[in-house]
């Protein structure tokens, strides 16, 4: 293609761009020239670079900071369970014969539940009857003897050996006499012990013996759970374990009909902590009259609350940035994405962390107002700016009972 034009350019420029430049008096005619003129308007004009979109900013969650004295909250699940659970057992062995109760069954103080065959022991007492019949019979007859004996020995007719030797022989009998006795009333007791009898009101709660099965003594082969005095059962994380005296521990109880928040007091901690989980068990006493409502085996929600001296903001769990060994540039410790309002740009601010929950933290060193990323904190760098959003429908973290 070739133009005519009045402007002085840069020949290999054009030719580069495949326009090939005449001069103006090399024209053919002022038409061909203004022609001219318009192709190379529409050629200088594609190469000029157009300018792209700026990128939107991206949007985060964000959640304003609001400092107060609140309690620091911590929420852990328990089980009620019976303060007094005792094992029970046949203190004389053999085969049962017969088992009444069954399991979750309601049971009396003194009631039987099973009995073992009492044949072998039946004649054991008898034998040991006869053997104290027979040992009074004996201790009698040298006693009568040993008193003869002094009333001769008060004639000269015998001596005074003879008579001593012949209460020796009494004394010796009435012993066996006593042991016999003793004997028996051990044999006696076999066979009340040969009945499992319940040693309060309570309800069975587990069952390992069935009729027919043979039984050594001693060994448990039912639980009994006391109804009248219910504790709840936790496990306490090794982190509060050391403090646990000083939190103050309620129950939310939402079952059996009983929509309620009764106190705790703890009674028992374990010293040490178990060798898989690292928890402590505890368990803490229900006080008030509405835990005789309570169903044994049932879920609560213990609620563990400590006031709170310094002033401290509450923000979702995923606000919170850990430091790893490897990141040097940022602060030690935990830390959070302030945002600032107009410009969006994003600073890692270090935090004092109080306390952590489930689903939400509680730290200090932050002002009123401030902005913090509470959403996908972890994806997000140094330098970037964000839109801060309010977070949808967002709750209050939990407060103290």
């Amino acid at each position: 293609m070739t133009v005519s034009t009045n402007v002085v350019c840069d020949a290999e420029m054009w030719s580069h761009l495949g326009v090939h430049i005449r001069r103006p008096e090399m024209s053919r005619s002022p038409i061909a020239a203004r022609c001219g003129l318009l192709v190379l308007a529409g050629v200088t004009s594609a190469c000029v670079p157009t300018e792209q979109p700026t990128p939107p900013l991206p949007a985060v969650f964000v959640t304003r900071v609001h400092n107060d004295h609140g309690a620091t909250e911590r929420l852990l699940f328990g089980t009620v369970r019976p303060r007094v659970e005792t094992e029970l057992g046949f203190r004389a062995g053999g085969r049962v014969a017969v088992r009444w109760v069954a399991l979750g069954q309601t049971v009396r103080a003194g009631q039987t539940l099973a009995r073992v065959d009492t044949t072998d022991y039946q004649l054991a007492l008898q034998a040991a009857d006869h053997q104290q019949r027979a040992a009074q019979v004996d201790a009698a007859q040298t006693q009568s003897d040993a008193a003869r004996l002094q009333r001769l020995l008060a004639d000269g007719v015998v001596t005074g050996a003879d008579a001593e030797r012949q209460q020796a022989r009494a004394d010796a009998a009435a012993a066996r006499w006593g042991q016999a006795q003793r004997q028996s009333g051990l044999a006696r007791n076999r066979v009340a012990d040969a009945a499992l009898t319940a040693p309060f009101d309570g309800i069975v709660t587990a069952l390992r013996f069935e009729a027919g099965q043979t039984v050594s003594d001693g060994q448990g082969v039912l639980t009994l759970a006391r109804t009248d005095d219910l504790e709840v059962e936790v496990d306490v994380p090794e982190a509060l374990a050391g403090g646990l005296q000083g939190w103050r521990a309620s129950a939310r109880v939402d079952a059996d009909g009983l929509e309620a928040v009764l106190p705790l007091r703890l009674r028992e901690l374990a010293p040490a902590a178990a060798a898989v989980s690292r928890t402590h068990r505890a368990r803490f006493a229900l006080d008030g009259p509405q835990h005789t409502r309570l169903r044994m085996g049932a879920s609560v929600v213990v609620s563990l609350a400590q006031a709170q001296q310094a002033m401290a903001a509450a923000l979702p769990v995923g606000a919170l940035l850990v430091t790893g060994a490897t990141d040097d540039a940022a602060p030690p410790g935990p830390s959070v994405w302030r945002v600032d309002a107009k410009s969006g740009a994003l600073q890692r601010t270090a935090v004092q962390l109080l306390s952590q929950s489930t689903d939400s933290v509680r730290v200090g060193g932050l002002p009123d107002g401030a902005l913090i990323v509470s959403v996908g904190a972890q994806k997000l760098d140094s330098g970037m700016k964000v839109r801060p959003v309010q977070r949808p429908m967002q709750r209050p973290v939990a407060a103290a009972p």
